[in-house]
């Protein structure tokens, strides 16, 4: 790397500094963003200076910049551009009027900042991010070279939903940045205040870095040598992603265009950005910025630790390989025969690389769902060894045709379109009353003038903001008591994690309740309802059963929970091995309460006894689906569809009457 474009990168980062104190790491992404003419998703929580650093590293790079700040009404002109009619007359004394295009600043800037990007709407988002990944608008080339995009933490007290999977992978570098505060970083904290006196920072201080500098550094970075060592430690730790630690394309992002073209590119990008011109194993710290979003949770907690540990590996193996050349050249290996034997060595590792890289490719392109490649990730028991990883699979249990149950659940949720509910953070699709001043921001402006001027009892119209949702939730009940315990609880925890990838890709919220004599609902953050579906998984990970069975706590407490909202396409899945043995036998409540809220509750019956007649009951009244599942003679489970015991159709409560049904009572249940 030449000194000028080692300057260059100096002075960048020192820009860099002078504006923002700390966030050190989000600062190097940045810069790699602009080596290797990649796109950095930044998220963290307000305040955290995301913008200003986006803002500081467009202006110090010395190429056309572009602001854009996104909204929930976003529309596509505020992107590319105007559009302009023009007439032009004809010869023969007709007109032509044609419509034309003024290019925005989008379509003419070399780096753009797009800030709050999840709280674009769909119509702006989809185009946005064909920019992004094909980088021309019409067929025409644009100049855009990086997109820094920002973010606060998606959840409902942001009104922001996570981006979609497919527009997240645009984005090949990500970062969760945290504030001093927010991190507990009190020394941070003070540098902060001795840096500002209040006053706003002017970006236009200093000199900026040449565009030639920059496209050099693009150049040498391509330039950048991957050694076949460092290259096959990578591919080692992706096989290990999979296969090691659980990352499938239920709960992973791991596609070949980020993990097997860009990933390689950016490790070439962190070697230039240290002043190297050859990368090495410590290189390889760069996937702390592209697995961000791309892995659980859990699993990226840990990931500093991993990649120490894959770092210490891949320089024992160089070393390894050094010593054996060395030993040869002792012993005399010379000439030809020298060159054939490395020859012959090296054709073997291009073929072993070449198996593994289609091993991944494999693994990451399976959509096939098969039990045994869904696991989920979760930490060992506090106190075990310690030389042992602090992740496991799940060991999923065989279900055969599983998919029955997913075809006919998902044709249910699929049958009711998108629904809207009234949400302040959607977008503005007819008018109301307006009822509080505090809605004056949305209100008709020409009614609120005339209103203003003549004030009377009638508020002026506002905005009516709706937000689409996937059309419906889904709350799973899985019984966890005493008779559960064993295969059955494993057999249970299987299919609850299936249960749960389907309604992933739908992108619904769930819910998730265990029962015995009592009713034990999950909350994350404090809500029922959640899309953090690695959470359930893990939690459902749990195969302890103890006490007795009792239908109503659960089936009241989901319920309550799905009548709470306006959301009509509702399902609960109610998973059990027999009959309740406390409480109303009957649920009469419960069922009263399923149909006036229209609430489909499908049961899932597992054991070889007779299907207690209440879960018959309790599918048909609330036209939900019935199946059971039986164990087979190779210790896995098969499902079937259950077929009706009774004629289709409402039986009224009052002629169960008041017995427990038949088989019922408060003995302890029998079914092996």
């Amino acid at each position: 790397m030449s000194h000028e474009v080692h300057a260059a990168l100096t002075a960048i980062r020192n820009r860099l500094d002078h504006f923002v104190v700390g966030h050190g790491q989000v600062k190097e992404a940045l810069l790699l963003a602009l080596i290797g003419r990649e796109h950095f998703y930044l998220q963290g929580e307000p305040g955290c200076a995301k913008t200003l650093l986006a803002e500081v590293a467009g202006h110090a790079a010395g190429l056309a910049f572009e602001f854009c700040q996104f909204h929930r009404d976003t529309r596509l002109n505020d992107l590319l551009g105007d559009v302009v009619l023009r007439r032009s007359r004809q010869a023969d004394g007709g007109e032509i009027i044609e419509q034309t295009l003024r290019h925005g600043g989008l379509l003419r800037a070399q780096i753009a900042v797009l800030d709050d990007i999840t709280r674009a709407p769909g119509e702006a988002l989809n185009v946005l991010l064909r920019l992004l990944n094909e980088r021309e608008y019409l067929s025409q080339r644009i100049p855009l070279m990086s997109a820094i995009a920002t973010t606060n933490p998606t959840g409902d007290e942001y009104y922001n939903e996570p981006l979609d999977p497919a527009n997240l992978d645009r984005f090949t570098l990500q970062f969760k940045a945290k504030g001093a505060l927010g991190g507990s970083d009190f020394e941070l904290a003070r540098s902060i205040m001795d840096r500002y006196d209040g006053f706003q920072p002017n970006m236009e201080e200093g000199e900026q870095v040449s565009a030639e500098l920059l496209e050099r550094a693009y150049q040498a970075h391509r330039q950048v040598k991957l050694p076949r060592y460092v290259l096959r430690a990578y591919l080692k730790f992706v096989h290990d992603l999979v296969h090691k630690y659980g990352c499938t394309p239920a709960n992973s992002l791991l596609t070949d265009r980020t993990m097997l073209v860009k990933a390689p590119r950016m490790i070439k990008a962190m070697a230039l950005l240290q002043g190297r011109t050859s990368a090495t194993p410590d290189d390889l710290r760069v996937l702390k910025y592209i697995l961000t979003f791309r892995i659980p949770e859990e699993l990226y907690e840990q990931l500093d630790e991993l990649l120490e540990q894959l770092i210490e590996e891949a320089e024992q193996a160089d070393a390894g390989e050094q010593d054996s050349a060395e030993s040869e050249q002792m012993e005399g290996i010379r000439g030809q025969e020298e060159g054939e034997s490395e020859g012959d060595e090296q054709q073997q590792q291009d073929a072993g690389d070449s198996a593994l890289a289609d091993e991944i490719l494999e693994s990451v392109q399976s959509q096939q769902g098969d039990a045994e490649n869904l696991h989920s990730i979760q930490q060992q028991a506090q106190g075990g060894d310690d030389n042992q990883s602090k992740f496991q699979r799940n060991q999923m249990q065989p279900v055969t045709n599983i998919e029955l149950l997913m075809n006919k659940i998902k044709g249910r949720l699929e049958e009711n379109p998108a629904e809207s509910e009234q949400h302040p953070g959607g977008s503005p699709r007819t008018y109301k009353r307006m009822k509080t001043f505090e809605e004056f921001l949305d209100s008709d402006p020409v009614e609120t003038s005339i209103w203003l001027e003549r004030t009377h009892p009638t508020l002026p119209r506002a905005f009516r903001r709706e937000k689409k949702h996937l059309g419906g939730k889904v709350v799973i009940i899985r019984d966890v008591s005493q008779s559960m315990e064993g295969r059955y609880a494993r057999w249970t925890s299987s299919v609850v994690t299936r249960l749960v990838d389907m309604v992933r890709k739908k992108r619904m919220r769930i819910g998730y309740i265990e029962f015995n004599h009592v009713s034990h609902k999950y909350h994350h953050d404090g809500r029922f309802f959640t899309r953090d579906y690695d959470k359930i998984v893990e939690i459902a990970t749990n195969v302890s059963c103890s006490g007795v069975t009792n239908y109503q706590f659960p089936l009241r407490d989901a319920l309550d929970e799905l009548r709470a909202g306006a959301t009509h396409n509702k399902h609960i899945v109610f998973l059990t091995d027999g009959e309740p043995t406390q409480g109303d036998w009957l649920v009469r409540e419960e069922r009263r309460m399923a149909r006036v809220s229209g609430v489909s509750i499908h049961t899932l019956f597992i054991g070889t006894s007779e299907c207690p007649e209440i879960l018959d009951i309790l599918s048909e009244e609330s036209d939900g689906f019935r199946f059971l599942a039986i164990p087979d003679d190779k210790g896995g489970l098969n499902l079937q569809e259950r077929t009706p015991r009774t004629p289709v159709g409402p039986q009224p409560i009052s002629t169960l009457g008041p017995e427990p049904l038949k088989g019922s009572g408060t003995r302890a249940r029998s079914r092996r």
